[in-house]
């Protein structure tokens, strides 16, 4: 169970961001985020929330580092695609 997560996430990270952390504990901090989806209510809240996150779990992150989205992205789709609908509502809702 999340192995395309991780092997996504590690690709993505060309910044090292993560390079530190288990595989476990992404998978975890994936969780975490996929669990938060219900309070995006736009993608800049989703942003701020996954950077909270990420902080919580001692995982130092720039809110502007592009693994942020990209944790969003991949938590959705490897984790929990049953909360697709919320990651598309914030896209929907912007236009």
């Amino acid at each position: 169970f999340g192995d395309s997560f991780i092997a996504q996430i590690r690709i993505a990270d060309s910044e090292s961001t993560l390079e530190n952390y288990s595989d476990d504990k992404l998978i975890q901090v994936g969780k975490d985020i996929c669990n938060s989806s219900n309070q995006w209510t736009d993608e800049q809240a989703s942003l701020n929330i996954i950077f909270n996150l990420l902080n919580e779990n001692e995982i130092e992150v720039y809110i502007n580092n592009r693994i942020i989205p990209i944790l969003r992205f991949q938590s959705t789709y490897e984790l929990c695609p049953e909360n697709i609908s919320d990651l598309e509502d914030l896209f929907t809702d912007a236009k």
